[in-house]
């Protein structure tokens, strides 16, 4: 039994014909073409695009590291838009939110390109100029996609400022600390070299494949600023610098120690607050003596022992809750 179509005559019974393309291609290209048509005329007539309802503001964040004022574009790079355009499906006139890590969120809306023949009336098709007229196309000659700003506002960061200073582990853990505490919320991140590190701080590399191990976890966090990975150094200096800034610190530990909340409960919130992960020996005596001197409490994030990155994922969270 043949069935009807929008412009179509669709019959199951020539699914298998040998002459031409077959018909169901046709059929889904011209529904496809008459519905893309309708969205675009429904929202040049005033009314929101239909992709606002469907995708909001905070469905995919795309890091960039400069948002324009609205009404100006934005080039995605390939690497950054692959999972909007490839895995999400997400086409012209989607909105999507940028951020630059640095406070700036904006929404923008994707400027897609037609099929051929899909025209609005009264609107000109690509490669149509004005004399003097220059026009943008959606994509850069380097292939990056642009998308156009719709609104733009600094957020504020985080409060209060959570810090976590740690004894650096080998390998990918690296990685697993990093990604983690970011999604936990963690403000600042400060390597630190100990007794028993088994990598220097100061040989940190804190390039480009930190940096966007950090982008990602903030995109996937779905927050406004980056966290900061600050210099690290010896653990007496970082532990002194902490101090000097005015921030509360305390040493995670396993014996003398108060549970981190009631620690977190004499605080004022507006105070930024620090904790300090030891290698996997742990802290030494002296060292433990040394951070008391400073002012450091002893607190436990739990009964267990927990490796280096656990421990300043499960400490930024705490402090977080």
């Amino acid at each position: 039994m043949p069935l009807q179509g929008i412009g179509y005559r669709f019959d199951p019974g020539t699914l298998h014909s040998r002459e031409g393309p077959p018909p169901w291609r046709a059929f889904f290209a011209s529904t496809r073409r008459r519905y893309r048509l309708f969205r675009s005329t429904e929202s040049r007539a005033g009314s929101p695009p239909a992709s606002t309802a469907l995708h909001p503001v905070s469905s995919l964040w795309l890091h960039v590291s400069e948002i324009p004022e609205p009404g100006g574009s934005v080039a995605i790079p390939r690497d950054e838009a692959r999972h909007a355009f490839d895995v999400r499906r997400l086409g012209a006139d989607d909105t999507i939110t940028l951020f630059d890590g640095n406070g700036v969120l904006a929404t923008a809306r994707i400027q897609g390109e037609r099929m051929s023949g899909e025209r609005v009336p009264g609107e000109r098709m690509p490669g149509e100029r004005v004399p003097g007229e220059r026009v943008q196309g959606a994509r850069t000659r380097h292939g990056d996609r642009l998308v156009e700003v719709v609104t733009r506002e600094v957020a504020p960061p985080l409060a209060p400022e959570v810090g976590v200073a740690f004894a650096v582990p080998k390998g990918d853990r690296l990685s697993l600390l990093l990604d983690g505490a970011t999604q936990a919320g963690v403000s600042r991140l400060v390597p630190i070299e100990c007794a028993r590190s088994v990598v220097d701080a100061d040989k940190l590399d804190r390039g480009e494949r930190w940096q966007r191990i950090l982008a990602e976890a903030t995109k996937v966090a779905k927050r406004a600023w980056m966290p900061e990975l600050v210099p690290g150094g010896a653990l007496a200096a970082v532990a002194r610098a902490e101090r000097a800034r005015g921030a509360a610190i305390a040493v995670a530990h396993t014996s003398g120690a108060e549970p981190i909340s009631a620690w977190i409960g004499g605080l004022s919130p507006a105070v930024p607050r620090t904790v300090f992960i030891g290698p996997e020996g742990g802290f030494e005596d002296g060292e433990i003596a040394e951070l008391r001197a400073l002012g450091a409490a002893m607190v436990s994030l739990g009964p267990c022992v927990m490796r280096v990155e656990l421990a300043a994922i499960a400490a930024t969270v705490l402090l977080r809750a």
